[in-house]
């Protein structure tokens, strides 16, 4: 194999006990058992470092149907776990203009927060479009 090339990593093998068997570049052949909610299939393009191991849940969109638009997803929200890293806890994972953000308990409350006084915000200028398109308020 040609050292520009990248060794790419082969298929996960799931064990007859439900684990899952994961190629590493650090530590060989890791046995991973997922949570219950854990949804991806751990096949990585190439092999990772133990600790990029992810358990992730099926992501959760906030979704809007919208005369304009049709279906929209607006924020993508799941847990994540790297199970063999100093960060072991499951985390609340939100995409977002800064990229992929986790968040502990306080600050996935402190997101839906934030969300709910958003929407909040939409509302009244909701309200404001109203009455704009109605010719009051110009």
């Amino acid at each position: 194999m040609s050292a520009d090339r990248p060794l790419v990593a082969p298929e996960p093998r799931r064990n007859a006990d439900g684990t899952t068997s994961v190629l590493t570049r650090d530590a060989g052949i890791v046995r991973v058992t997922c949570p219950s909610w854990c949804f991806v299939e751990h096949g990585y393009r190439v092999p990772p470092a133990k600790a990029e191991i992810t358990h992730r849940s099926e992501p959760v969109w906030a979704l809007a149907d919208t005369d304009e638009q049709g279906p929209t997803s607006l924020v993508e929200v799941s847990l994540v776990q790297w199970p063999y890293s100093d960060r072991d806890a499951v985390f609340l994972g939100v995409q977002t203009d800064d990229g992929f953000l986790e968040f502990g308990p306080a600050g996935a409350r402190q997101v839906a927060t934030a969300l709910r006084e958003h929407a909040d915000h939409i509302d009244t200028m909701a309200a404001q479009l109203m009455n704009l398109r109605a010719g009051e308020d110009q």
